[in-house]
């Protein structure tokens, strides 16, 4: 590991939408990718199983997404083949990772099951917003903390499997140590990033509204189109981002 200090908490983010905007196309086709494979085919009803699956391949997606930034930053290409050689030796170690993600998932879920199922009915019943949002700021805020220990345990795992040569442990262990010695850069890069987010969904926002009263009719298809391709844009940057801190914290000569 290398000394990380705040200043590359900013360099971190610049060059998180600097990787994106190199390859602006193929980076929103990955971040579509992704959210049909875990978002959109989990949430239909006749093949809910796949939900099951996706969080057991989730772990080699992101092998792949960030492998996909880390040619373009080294300015090289490699084709799909070929970044599954690289898995292939690994891949029951990844699925091993895959399977702890669920296991800790459905423990999280059973944990909130009560709440989660509470706070549905009530916001069903429930006319009044002030309400609804002050039974879901708490059920929230322990949905993050419940599932702070995975982020940090699968934020480098996946690549230090691959890249590292890792144990599933080992590499559960050092992406956890990894991410409590840099928690302040990490806490601030992950601020910076929400912030700009946060302002690039309220422009949009902005620029929905303003496109719907001048065009009534097609402002709803507007709205989604728009919102569609910010959170397109948002998980291209994520993805940059994790495989850039990754680089940094992890550098080695045996991954590079």
């Amino acid at each position: 590991m290398k000394k990380i200090t705040f200043r590359d908490s900013i360099r971190w983010n610049k060059e998180s939408f600097k990787l994106f905007k190199k390859t602006p196309n193929q980076s929103l086709m990955l971040s579509l990718a992704y959210l049909f494979i875990f978002m959109l085919l989990p949430s239909m009803p006749m093949i809910q199983i796949f939900s099951i699956a996706s969080i057991l391949i989730w772990p080699i997606f992101l092998v792949f997404a960030v492998n996909f930034y880390k040619t373009h930053d080294k300015n090289k290409e490699e084709n799909f083949l070929a970044v599954f050689e690289k898995i292939k030796p690994r891949l029951a170690t990844l699925l091993m990772l895959g399977l702890i993600c669920l296991i800790y998932a459905a423990m999280v879920t059973m944990v909130l099951n009560s709440e989660m199922q509470g706070f549905i009915k009530l916001s069903e019943n429930n006319n009044e917003l002030v309400t609804v949002i002050n039974n879901f700021v708490p059920m929230i805020g322990k949905l993050i903390l419940l599932l702070l220990p995975l982020l940090m345990a699968t934020w480098f795992s996946p690549m230090l499997i691959v890249y590292n040569n890792y144990s599933l442990f080992k590499s559960i262990k050092s992406s956890i140590a990894g991410c409590l010695m840099y928690i302040f850069p990490l806490g601030l890069s992950w601020l910076i990033f929400s912030t700009i987010a946060i302002l690039f969904m309220l422009s949009c926002g902005l620029l929905i509204g303003a496109l719907a009263s001048l065009f009534p009719a097609i402002g709803p298809s507007l709205m989604g189109a728009i919102i569609f391709f910010a959170l397109l844009v948002i998980t291209s940057v994520m993805f940059a981002f994790q495989y850039i801190s990754y680089r940094d914290i992890f550098k080695s000569a045996k991954s590079y």
